[in-house]
């Protein structure tokens, strides 16, 4: 198992390529060559650093914390050089995200904070400030390394969002949300695979260019729901692509699902959350039933992280923490005694892994929504103090309820 040590510096010649990458000029002087691929460099900055089992095989650079050390490398093969950088101070460090952000576009930076998915104000902070990704889950730092490292850049065509080049067709379809779903998508922009130009081409890239094409199927009718913690009263909002602010989790019902299951699904998808729907708060109709809305009230199904072992959740064998540095030592133990406490960032995991879906979700308490950058006001700031303040929640019973078979004749309940 590999540990990340904070103290770790290394010299000037490990930050660039080894001898072997190298030629030498009629001068006799070494000029880089360029490789078919990319060279993908890991770069970790904090006291409680985080490492995954199989980090030394996933990169073929380790590289120091030293901003300049990883300029030079960066520079070295702006073309093929990629770095991916961690940053896991133990207080959300914004000027270094900024400082990292300057090396490139394609510098991906992750942020491991223990607040990344109980911070609303801070983690969309991290993002500003030019963070990927903002993450808590060591399951999901595992996922994000073997995704940015799995893109091996063999192919012919660029991204459209930074200029780097060389990505096959599902390369790009990877790399896109990944490195930049928190961007303003590419309206009337022509798609590299295909040459298509189309109004949002990060849903064409998604629909047409993956492993499998997906059917981008629209029916009229949506479901939202009002995601509610039940020990703290803390609210499930999503962190929205293309940087529009936090919003409900929810959006189109599909043709053969239920509205429930629709809202569910969405759930899901969008914030990475297992939810119940327990209650109907408003059923909503416009342009003659073109577009039709239910909003749910729902709790979420707490997270097992060993369904085989009744339920309790085992050490994550994916993650280690420097055993060199006292600070990092206490930050664990106590970690792990919340943890072993049943703490609430334990039980009730949301998503932090950016995709097409979503930059990922965070738990919001009440009294944060007036801070917070929301997609849209009308929806949070009307149905989540109403439920917070004990209103009327309709039944999950068409009998009870009849404008949902009124409103929704031809979906179930």
């Amino acid at each position: 198992m590999i540990t990340c040590s904070v103290n770790y510096k290394a010299p000037l010649h490990k930050c660039i390529p080894n001898a072997s990458s190298l030629e030498f000029n009629r001068k006799g002087r070494a000029s880089s060559v360029v490789m078919a691929g990319f060279v993908h460099g890991l770069s970790v900055h904090g006291p409680s650093v985080v490492a995954t089992k199989k980090m030394g095989e996933m990169f073929s650079r380790r590289l120091s914390e030293d901003l300049t050390c990883l300029i030079t490398w960066v520079n070295e093969n702006p073309k093929r050089n990629l770095l991916t950088a961690v940053v896991a101070e133990p207080t959300w460090d914004y000027r270094l995200i900024t400082a990292l952000r300057t090396l490139g576009r394609t510098c991906y930076i992750i942020v491991w904070h223990s607040d990344a998915t109980e911070d609303g104000i801070a983690r969309i902070q991290a993002f500003q400030s030019g963070a990927n990704m903002v993450t808590n889950n060591p399951e999901h730092l595992h996922e994000a390394l073997q995704r940015v490292t799995s893109i091996h850049g063999n192919g012919d065509l660029s991204c459209p969002w930074c200029g780097l080049g060389g990505f096959s067709e599902h390369e790009l379809w990877r790399h896109q949300p990944l490195y930049h779903i928190y961007e303003p998508d590419k309206l009337d922009s022509p798609c590299p695979a295909c040459h298509k130009r189309t109004s949002r081409l990060t849903r064409h890239i998604n629909l047409y260019h993956g492993p499998t094409q997906l059917v981008d199927e629209r029916t009229g009718v949506f479901a939202l729901a009002v995601v509610r913690r039940p020990e703290d009263g803390k609210f499930l909002m999503v962190q929205e692509r293309y940087g529009e602010g936090y919003w409900l989790p929810g959006g189109g019902v599909d043709t053969g699902e239920s509205l429930r299951q629709g809202a569910m699904r969405e759930a899901w998808e969008e914030a990475g959350a297992d939810i119940v729907v327990t209650g109907i708060l408003t059923v909503e109709s416009l342009h003659r039933g073109l577009w039709r809305r239910v909003i749910f009230l729902a709790e979420p199904v707490p997270f097992l992280a060993n369904r085989d072992n009744g339920g309790e959740a085992a050490a994550d064998p994916a993650l280690t923490i420097s055993d060199t540095d006292p600070a990092a030592v206490r930050a664990a133990s106590s970690f792990a005694a919340a943890d072993a406490a049943g703490s609430l960032r334990h039980r009730y995991r949301c998503k932090t892994l950016p995709d097409v879906e979503s930059a990922g979700a965070c738990w919001v308490a009440v009294e944060e929504l007036e801070a917070l950058p929301l997609r849209s006001t009308s929806e949070p700031l009307t149905w989540i103090p109403w439920v917070a303040n004990g209103g009327r929640v309709l039944p999950l019973n068409p009998e009870a309820v009849p404008e949902v078979a009124r409103t929704f004749p031809d979906f179930q309940l």
